[in-house]
Parts: structure tokens; C-alpha cells; sequence
């Protein structure tokens, strides 16, 4: 077999698959060739989740004609022209494949302009073909089109996800350039609707711009020089956390990276603040020279080497640890006589009053199978009935045919007599216990929902996003009606009855977690589900109606397990001759 010299074409294509294999990479490098051309003001407009467009659109230095033509070649690029230029690099990209490789596998048309010169350059090219260059009057800067990724390798086409798939990839490495750059201005269009417009800010103001006003009060600054490495940026307080590492962000001389080694040292420096299985979030910026970084890293990863990552690690802990320790002593005031100290960071926890009980004492001792009482038939005659109330004259007791007998008790309790039994229903925990199970099992809650007179505007991470678009019709079986909005927030339109405006936003992230295919931790989903349950189900002092109550007890005698929730809790109470027995009677003298 002889060896052969593969045409450009073909070598291109090849190069185009380590360096684009989504529309997400194109937005990528074309941002930081923008960047790199010195643009303070940089505009992005997809189509089709980036399969039929991916423009960029800048005021840089723009072009000549015939560096208009030089950038598609194979390695042609303006960051080196000798080897010592590797260990001084400071720009976004250097290897001058980019290009190249993008108009191998796309139809690409650019134009581009010097600020000196009248008229600029046009630049066609499909497949890696050049097919017009011509003169041009346009503005100052470069305008890119890339149309219809992988339309002559449709192959690769099939490997695209879904469109919102897609266009998460995509807001997120829009996101990995915005947020580190904030002295640039930047636009982010889809289809016609603008998803981001990001003017120009401080660092603060720019994640602020991007994530929503409930990070303007939980960012604290972090901030060290030392030799090696310059640290500075924000990490969250111990009362702004996420189930997840999404927003965790680190940036080396402007470049977004992935470190899991320094993400523990940042979140090491959060222990016994936070709670099990919760994670902060930051945006931290290093300064490293380039000499001490390893720059033989692919054009696609994000994982950067260090010479010395191990004292960055140190300094990195240390500075976070730092910043958190004097949040905490600011915070405390020491003016109050009685200062308080709670155990967890918990809006739900609250101290208990001392209470004294005969601890050998348990009501539910007696447990009992979902076999002595089968799901009941409303309709069955041969369920005798009594309706009881309550009067001067004592306990009043009313037989009835036509009505399944239960009441409301104190507006907590459910009270049911069937088949020479009791049963005290706790009304909150059935309805969790019914709730958990109908998520659990992926089933429509149908739960019912109140519009509000001023809706409330929520923001969600980038990847979330696109996971509750996704959720939309299911999170309204849950009662929770969203409208999604051009700057890439959402309002909520409608919600239960019963859950606070500070509530909303966690049991949304909770939901699309518990959906999320991702997360295999059976217990994980779990805890998930039943903190969902808790803010969803039926409160305590509710007054229900005949109609609810039959409701409720049906729905919870389907389940196949309702007697406790699945964290122990007890549920139903059962009081037969036995239970009543052992209340009551003495034992012969």
C-alpha cells in the first residue's frame, strides 16, 4: 500500500473534527478571533440552534483583502511567527486552524474591513472551496456567516442534538466569553429574539447582568497577588448554593478552564458552612505568566496544566477562606444581649420549646398492612356509614348510605371510620406521601394554581435554562405557569396555592433535576422529590371540603405504600378494638 499526500480539502476536514463538532465550537472561535482583533463591542445571531447560522458580527480591527484570504489557509495565524512566541502568548487562540477548518465544512461568507481603508472585502467559500472574493462597502470590523455546519458531511450532521441541546452549548460558551470579558459589549440573538445584551460593567455587575438581582447581595470578593499567580473575582455566600457545579467558573488569563483539583480547593474552603450534598459558586479570575502554563492543550478542551498547581491551590484556599471568614465576623453584632447561633444555614429550621413525654410511649406500635384496608368504593352500599358531629348533647351519630363518612378534624386531621376501624389521616403528610409517588413515578399532578396579579421574574443558570423550556408543559401539572422572555428570564404567570414567591425558583431547579437522565442517584432524586412534595402538598389549618377530602383519601389509598413517607414519617394512624384494648383496659387485679 503506498502512502499518499492528502489534498488540503480533505486534511482540513479532517483538522475540522478536533476543532468544530458543533455550532457551539463556531461560536466559540469566532468570539475569540473578535476578541483577539481588539472589539469592544461583539454581536452573536444564530438560526436553527446554530445548524442553519452562526454570525458574529464586530467593530475590531477588521481585514485587508489579502488577510481575508490568508485566514481560511491551514495554519495561518497573526499570535506567532516563531517558536518563543508559545511561552509569551496571551490571546485567545493562536493555532490558526479555526477558520480553516469551519469554511471545510460550512458555507462561509466573511466581510471585513481596515478603518483606513474605503472599501472592504468579501469572502466566499463552501466546503473549503473558494468561490468570490470582491470588493466591499461595509463598516469597520468583520462580519462573519457560517450557514449550514456539516451540509457536506451529513454524517456528522446526524451526531446534533436536540435544538435545545444545541442551544445550550452554545449560551454557555457565549457565557464562558461574556462574563470574563466585561469591558466588551456583547448581543446574543436567536432567531430573532434577543436571548442576552450585556453593555459593558464592572466584573460584579456583569454576572449580576447575567444571573439574576439574587447574586447582587451573595457575591463576596476574593482577591490575593502573590508571585506565582494573581487571584480575583467572587464566590458565593454560604446562603447562595446549587445542587450542582454548573455555575462554578474559572478563568485563566481571561480564558475559561476546568480545574477540578482548584474547584476543591475553593470548595474546601466552604466546609461546615454548607450543607451535605450543596455546592458554592464562583467566578474566579487567575493571572498566571504564560511560561507557567503548559500551552500544548487541545483547541477544544478546557483543561489547562500548571507548573505548580499545588501552591496555586494553597493560595486559592486560603484567599477564599479568608473572604468568607470575614463575611462571617462582619455579619455578627455583638451590641444584642442574646445572640443566637443556629446549627444549620436553614430558612425552614426553628428552635422547638422543651417538651416532656413519657419517651416509652408509642401510639403507633401497632402498624398494620395496606391489606386491612383495600382502596375503598364510594359507591359501595355495603360500607355502613356514619357522619359524627358535634353538639351540647355529646357525640351525635347519623347514619348515611349515600356518603363514604369522613370529616376534617382540627383542619389537620382527617378522620375515616371503615370496616370497625378509625383512621386518622394527617392531611399535609398524605398529601406529600400522594405527591412524592405521582413524581417518582413521572406521573401529571394536576395541582391547582392561582394567577398572579404582578408576575415574578426568575432567572435560572444558562444550562437550566434550556432544561426548564424543555419541563415547561410538565411544570404546569405541578400549577406553575411560565412565560419565557426575550432577555432570558422567565415570569411566573401562575403557581399553587400555598407556595411563597421565595420558594418558586428551588422547587423549579429541584423538579428539573429530578427529570434530569443525568443524575443516577436513586436517593439524590428522592430527597429531590420529597422537598418538592413539602412546598406542594395541602398545608396545615386548610379547610377542605367534602369533595377534597374523598379526594385526597382515594389518591392515597392507590399507593402502594401510605402508611409513612418514605423518610419514616407516619401518615395514617389506625384505631381498632385492639389499639382501643390496650389504651383502656386495666388488668385483673
Amino acid at each position: 500500500m503506498s502512502i499518499n499526500i492528502l489534498p488540503p480539502i480533505v486534511a482540513n476536514q479532517i483538522a475540522a473534527g478536533e476543532v468544530v463538532n458543533r455550532p457551539a465550537s463556531v461560536v466559540k472561535e469566532l468570539m475569540e478571533n473578535s476578541i483577539d482583533a481588539g472589539a469592544d463591542n461583539i454581536s452573536l445571531i444564530i438560526e436553527n440552534a446554530g445548524r442553519q447560522l452562526v454570525q458574529v458580527t464586530d467593530n475590531g480591527c477588521g481585514m485587508n483583502e489579502e488577510d481575508c484570504k490568508k485566514c481560511f489557509l491551514a495554519h495561518a495565524t497573526s499570535k506567532i511567527s516563531k517558536v518563543e512566541d508559545l511561552h509569551n502568548l496571551y490571546t485567545m487562540g493562536f493555532r490558526g486552524e479555526a477558520l480553516a477548518s469551519i469554511a471545510a465544512i460550512a458555507q462561509v461568507e466573511l466581510k471585513s474591513k481596515r478603518e483606513d481603508e474605503d472599501l472592504g472585502t468579501k469572502v466566499i467559500i463552501e466546503g473549503g472551496q473558494e468561490k468570490e472574493t470582491s470588493p466591499i462597502s461595509c463598516k469597520k470590523g468583520t462580519d462573519i456567516k457560517v450557514k449550514n455546519i456539516f451540509f457536506n458531511v451529513p454524517a456528522r450532521r446526524n451526531f446534533l442534538k436536540s435544538d435545545q441541546v444545541e442551544l445550550s452549548h452554545i449560551t454557555n460558551e457565549f457565557l464562558r466569553i461574556a462574563i470574563i470579558h466585561n469591558d466588551i459589549s456583547f448581543s446574543f440573538y436567536n432567531s430573532g429574539k434577543v436571548v442576552y445584551k450585556l453593555e459593558k460593567a464592572s466584573f460584579k455587575k456583569r454576572i449580576v447582568d447575567i444571573f439574576g438581582d439574587s447574586f447582587n447581595k451573595n457575591l463576596l470578593p476574593v482577591e490575593e497577588n502573590v508571585d506565582i499567580v494573581k487571584v480575583k473575582g467572587f464566590v458565593s455566600s454560604a446562603s447562595l448554593t446549587r445542587k450542582n457545579k454548573n455555575e462554578q467558573y474559572f478563568f485563566v488569563n481571561k480564558r475559561f478552564m476546568k480545574n477540578s483539583y482548584l474547584a476543591n480547593a475553593v470548595e474546601r474552603a466552604y466546609q461546615g458552612l454548607l450543607q451535605e450534598k450543596n455546592f458554592p459558586l464562583f467566578f474566579i479570575s487567575l493571572e498566571v505568566e504564560p511560561k507557567n502554563i503548559d500551552v500544548n492543550i487541545h483547541p477544544t478542551k478546557t483543561e489547562i496544566k500548571f507548573l505548580d498547581d499545588k501552591l496555586i491551590y494553597s493560595v486559592l484556599y486560603a484567599t477564599v477562606r479568608k473572604s468568607l471568614g470575614q463575611t462571617l465576623n462582619s455579619n455578627l453584632d455583638f451590641t444584642e444581649k442574646d445572640i443566637v447561633f443556629p446549627a444549620k444555614q436553614n430558612k425552614n429550621f426553628s428552635y422547638q420549646p422543651n417538651i416532656s413525654f413519657n419517651k416509652s410511649y408509642n401510639p403507633f406500635a401497632n402498624g398494620f398492612q395496606n391489606d386491612d384496608f383495600s382502596t375503598p368504593s364510594f359507591n359501595d352500599n355495603s360500607l355502613s356509614q356514619t357522619e359524627i358531629t358535634f353538639s351540647k348533647e355529646g357525640i351525635k351519630q347519623e347514619k348515611t348510605e349515600d356518603n363514604f363518612d369522613a370529616f376534617q378534624f382540627l383542619n389537620k386531621y382527617i378522620v375515616v371510620k371503615m370496616q370497625g376501624s378509625i383512621l386518622i389521616i394527617d392531611q399535609h403528610r398524605a398529601s406529600k406521601n400522594i405527591i412524592y409517588h405521582k413524581l417518582s413515578l413521572q406521573e401529571d399532578l394536576e395541582i391547582v394554581s392561582q394567577r398572579l396579579l404582578m408576575p415574578i421574574n426568575i432567572k435560572f443558570s444558562p444550562t437550566d435554562n434550556y432544561k426548564v423550556l424543555d419541563n415547561k408543559e410538565r411544570l404546569e401539572s405541578l400549577g406553575i405557569e411560565l412565560s419565557y422572555k426575550n432577555d432570558g428570564s422567565f415570569d411566573v404567570v401562575s403557581m399553587p396555592v400555598g407556595l411563597s414567591g421565595e420558594n418558586i425558583s428551588k422547587t423549579i431547579e429541584e423538579y428539573i433535576y429530578s427529570y434530569d437522565t443525568e443524575i443516577e442517584n436513586q436517593e439524590e432524586k428522592q430527597r429531590y422529590n420529597l422537598s418538592i412534595a413539602e412546598r406542594l402538598a395541602i398545608k396545615y389549618d386548610v379547610i377542605l371540603n367534602k369533595e377534597e377530602i374523598i379526594h385526597l383519601i382515594a389518591e392515597l389509598f392507590k399507593l402502594p405504600a401510605l402508611e409513612t413517607l418514605p423518610n419514616g414519617d407516619k401518615v395514617i394512624l389506625k384505631v381498632d378494638e385492639n389499639y382501643l384494648n390496650l389504651m383502656f383496659l386495666k388488668k385483673n387485679s
